[in-house]
């Protein structure tokens, strides 16, 4: 993994959905991505409370946290180059980067 992030990892990176410097996102790729010394795969987080999305709560968080209620919409994961993070914000626990990677698996349509 490049610039020491690694999977659970709450990074900002440039925002593709709104008309904003950037957004958080959950980091869920591991080494076995083709391209994982440049890029990754995330999951945004937003601020918009949604029936299906993960809500994160203090308990997720394995170090750091967010401003903000936050919610991460597994169905919205892209794939970001390592030079395009900005900063690490947060580390989630193992349980809730599961959560969200089945969730956005489901959506892809793995079973």
């Amino acid at each position: 993994m490049s610039a020491g992030y690694e999977r659970g990892t709450v990074a900002k990176g440039p925002d593709l959905f709104a008309d904003h410097d950037y957004r958080p996102y959950v980091y869920l790729s591991d080494d076995t991505h083709p391209f994982s010394d440049e890029e990754a795969l995330y999951a945004a987080v937003t601020t918009t409370r949604r029936a299906v999305a993960v809500p994160l709560t203090d308990d997720d968080f394995r170090s750091g946290g967010l401003p903000r209620d936050s919610y991460v919409n597994p169905w919205t994961v892209v794939s970001i180059r390592h030079a395009d993070i900005q900063t690490k914000e947060a580390r989630l626990v193992d349980a809730t980067t599961e959560e969200i990677a089945q969730a956005a698996a489901d959506y892809l349509g793995v079973r």
